[in-house]
């Protein structure tokens, strides 16, 4: 079990970090992005999905209990972020302007909005988002890329567990 999560755990790994890569070529930030939430559930359901079923059909005998679901999908989805987190990280030690162009994208984005954040949380709380922006670390970026990645993951893992499963008779 712990083999084959750990096989798609790392090509998924990859995968999103491919795409975060190439998601500037399409000038979207995925620091800011939410479309790239919807990527995450859909990378992280395929790869614990075929995860699950390579177990179920060649070491399972056809039988998946839900608890081999959501372990195999715990480690496919935190073994996946771990190896993004380190390729982010590494990412950031040679982009020195990275988290400048994030403040400049992230403030551009909330310029945009500006009018709806003083309708809702008045101009005290769109001037504290803009000094949030201002303040943001390489390291805020980073936790809250994999705070992201993991919540992705944790919330597809019991669906696709709950497909996949299939109780001896």
């Amino acid at each position: 079990m712990l083999k084959i999560s750990i096989k798609y755990a790392l090509i998924c790994g990859v995968f999103i970090t491919i795409i975060y890569h190439f998601s500037f070529l399409f000038n979207s930030n995925p620091l800011i992005d939410l479309s790239h939430l919807l990527f995450d559930l859909i990378l992280f359901g395929l790869f614990i999905f075929f995860a699950e079923k390579e177990y179920k059909t060649y070491h399972g005998q056809g039988v998946f209990h839900f608890w081999q679901g959501m372990t195999m999908g715990f480690i496919v989805y935190t073994v996946a972020t771990i190896l993004f987190v380190g390729a982010l990280m590494i990412y950031f030690q040679f982009s020195e302007d990275a988290v400048r162009n994030y403040q400049e994208a992230a403030t551009h984005f909330l310029n945009e909005r500006a009018e709806m954040y003083r309708e809702q949380f008045g101009e005290a709380g769109l001037q504290e988002q803009m000094d949030e922006i201002r303040d943001v670390t390489m390291w805020d970026l980073v936790q809250s890329s994999a705070l992201k990645k993991i919540l992705a993951g944790f919330f597809i893992t019991p669906v696709i567990s709950i497909i996949l499963r299939k109780q001896p008779k």
